[in-house]
């Protein structure tokens, strides 16, 4: 994933923004204990929110504690214990690192595609640990949505909605997988929408760039004017706040800020920052 999907720190009071940090730096840790060390790498902002909303609708029992990480050792941060949710998260994003790095081989060139050979071995040695901690892992719908994205690409697909659809289907069933029932739709509805809105931030993020060095993007194909593009952002987050409207905080009430945060204000921010234009 891209990053795009992050809180705005600046209106979580504090224990939200401590509970916040205790998911980032416990997902840090439990992607050591279970993907291994250079996984930690591929932290980022999506994963914890996943985190988030897979601790509300597993209603994942959690427990805090204090430790001093090596990355910043003067002061102690909060971290949340290993649980199963987290060990889902690390899990999954090393199933999608390696994906996304094979996907690199596949279309690029030069540097770029010798660069994602050299990082290939130690992508999938996360997925092989991912697997052998848990072997029920989406593989093969995350790979199959994956190759038709793929495909779609190389196709040179015209149409933004279809290649963006595309990825929502993955992280569906990346949001959903291990659910069932009420639980199970909510979290496919929300991957959906979250997934259609990384794409097509993304694309917009990434036109001119990808316009210079030649590389696929349906805005360079079609384009469509940032205020075009603004609104489909907000109506599709119109459907994300629907599902995180259906979701049962009672057990889990402080976590309830955090996702309507991120969801009312984060992904806003990063839309606004994005078509006003603004550098990454």
């Amino acid at each position: 994933m891209f990053g795009y999907i992050k809180p705005f720190i600046p209106d979580l009071r504090v224990r939200e923004h401590e509970l916040y940090r205790a998911i980032y730096c416990g997902l840090c840790r439990s992607m050591g204990r279970h993907t291994g060390c250079t996984s930690r790498l591929t932290l980022s902002y999506d994963f914890a929110f996943l985190c988030a909303v897979r601790l509300v609708l597993e209603k994942t029992e959690k427990e805090i504690k204090i430790f001093r990480c090596p990355a910043s050792p003067l002061k102690k941060r909060p971290y949340m214990v290993d649980n199963p949710a987290l060990a889902y998260c690390s899990a999954v994003a090393a199933i999608l690192t390696k994906a996304k790095v094979y996907d690199d081989i596949c279309d690029s060139a030069g540097l770029a595609k010798l660069r994602s050979n050299l990082l290939l071995p130690a992508a999938s040695s996360m997925a092989k640990k991912a697997l052998k901690y848990d072997p029920s892992l989406p593989v093969k719908e995350i790979s199959d949505g994956l190759s038709r994205l793929s495909c779609l690409e190389k196709e040179l697909c015209p149409s933004l909605d279809t290649v963006a659809d595309c990825f929502g289907d993955v992280l569906s069933d990346v949001f959903s997988h291990g659910l069932s029932g009420a639980e199970k739709s909510i979290a496919s509805s929300l991957g959906r929408s979250l997934g259609r809105i990384i794409y097509v931030l993304d694309a917009a993020d990434d036109r001119e760039k990808d316009l210079e060095k030649k590389n696929y993007n349906p805005l360079n194909i079609s384009p469509m004017s940032k205020d075009a593009l603004s609104l489909a952002v907000r109506l599709e987050l119109s459907h994300a706040e629907a599902a995180v409207n259906l979701m049962d905080f009672s057990v889990m009430t402080e976590l309830s800020e955090i996702i309507f945060n991120v969801i009312y204000e984060g992904i806003p921010k990063e839309a606004d920052r994005i078509f006003g234009g603004n550098e990454k």
